[in-house]
């Protein structure tokens, strides 16, 4: 792999990976033909025009906010056109990270109010949402049930990590 495609297939990962492992080769492949011999790094304007594809890409199957909230923090099951994108949500190496950040921040209210509680509350406002994190740990099972309320069964598919 020259150093033209290496260029290409980076900037290709502004797209979900459900859509690289599709049609990612067609994508880097008009890249490879736009390409003038002896380039070494796409033009700006054919970057500039991949990476905005991509976020589009992104911003379009992200579900509205109301329902994000609802299946980040109590675990809803999202709409059947926003199924794909709790796949790869859920797939994603960092999903435990945002569901300790949302929560997080979720709770950032009650953490403004630790000066003036008496301890007893305090340690109640604490733990609940460490409680809830740890309830995270066991990520493969959580990930697991999780793909299946929303339709998939990746142990049937061979798919599974």
């Amino acid at each position: 792999m020259d150093t033209y495609e290496r260029r290409c297939r980076l900037l290709a990962r502004a797209y979900p990976l459900r859509y690289r492992q599709t049609r990612g080769e067609e994508l880097i492949g008009t890249l490879l033909d736009l390409a003038k011999p002896e380039q070494t790094r796409p033009t700006l304007r054919d970057s500039l025009d991949v990476v905005r594809g991509g976020i589009a890409l992104r911003l379009r199957e992200r579900p509205p906010l109301w329902h994000w909230a609802l299946y980040r923090l109590f675990h809803k099951r999202l709409p059947y056109a926003y199924r794909w994108w709790a796949r790869d949500d859920l797939l994603d190496s960092r999903y435990l990270a945002r569901q300790c950040a949302t929560l997080l921040l979720a709770t950032s209210p009650l953490w403004a109010f630790i000066g003036l509680m008496p301890i007893e509350l305090v340690y109640t406002v604490i733990s609940w949402p460490l409680i809830r994190m740890l309830g995270f740990l066991p990520q493969r099972s959580l990930r697991l049930y999780q793909l299946r309320r929303h339709g998939f069964n990746l142990e049937a598919q061979g798919n599974s990590r």
